[in-house]
């Protein structure tokens, strides 16, 4: 379940930080906490276990700025806009994780990112797209997909040309999938992931996105997901689950959510 927030400001020029998705995700739990904080904190501290795994089980947008507006670089780690709103997309395959921020949001108004403050003008569901097993995919934020070998210390970031991208992607899928039902998928498993050639030499290749979370704190982490349209081929279950809860990892930090169209109609 998708649902967008319009959000307005008083700021003629409104600047935020460009790595901004930690500040967001602190507002939809402090958000969600309006409503239940105990969901709210066992949410965050523990999400939704499957064995020694953790899935929080939703993403979000970047802030999306309304009429046609863009954002502008400033050089400085900051962002700027004139756009008097914005949109932001939250989704969530559980219906607890909805319910929570709608009624959460009845209960704050105004909202905070940052040093910027916002009114919430409007709540709205998302009709989703027809889903099926073959669907064209555009990435609004970079799709992040990592694996961990024996004898790393640190978890290694898959690109969508390395061979163990499809099996992690879909080993994601399928574990989402468990914590989200309660038992495990019993259909067909095999995902196929491919990023058009046209677009990679459009591009010079360059269809990565580096982001920084919790930039200038102990916790700084440098992230690297891919950033490009794609067609996804997938049993339509386990489309539906990427759809709701976002593709690959580090979603409930904004990385991962896509729009998407069917192919097959």
């Amino acid at each position: 379940m998708r649902i967008t927030l319009q959000l307005s400001h008083r700021s003629r020029h409104l600047t935020l930080p460009v790595n901004v998705n930690h500040l967001v995700s602190s507002l939809i739990y402090n958000i969600v906490a309006n409503s239940s904080s105990e969901f709210a904190e066992r949410l965050h501290e523990q999400g939704y276990r499957l064995e020694k795994r953790t899935f929080k089980l939703f993403t979000f947008s970047p802030l999306i700025p309304t009429g046609h507006r863009r954002w502008r670089m400033n050089g400085d780690g900051t962002m700027t806009t004139d756009a008097q709103s914005m949109s932001l997309l939250i989704s969530s395959g559980k219906a607890e994780f909805v319910e929570h921020l709608v009624v959460g949001l009845l209960h704050q108004p105004l909202v905070q990112i940052g040093a910027q403050r916002f009114r919430v003008e409007t709540v709205k569901k998302l009709d989703p797209p027809q889903l099926s097993d073959d669907m064209a995919c555009i990435m609004m934020s970079p799709l992040v997909c990592s694996a961990k070998r024996d004898g790393d210390k640190y978890p290694r970031f898959l690109l969508q040309d390395d061979e163990e991208f499809e099996r992690v992607l879909l080993e994601n899928l399928l574990g989402k999938y468990e914590a989200m039902h309660g038992k495990p998928y019993e259909g067909g498993a095999e995902l196929h992931f491919d990023v058009a050639k046209e677009y990679i030499e459009r591009r010079n290749g360059a269809i990565t996105k580096l982001i920084t979370l919790k930039e200038g704190s102990p916790d700084e982490t440098k992230v690297r997901g891919t950033l490009a349209p794609f067609r996804l081929r997938v049993a339509q279950p386990l489309m539906e689950v990427g759809y709701d809860c976002g593709f690959g990892g580090l979603n409930a930090q904004g990385f991962g959510m896509v729009k998407m169209s069917n192919l097959t109609s």
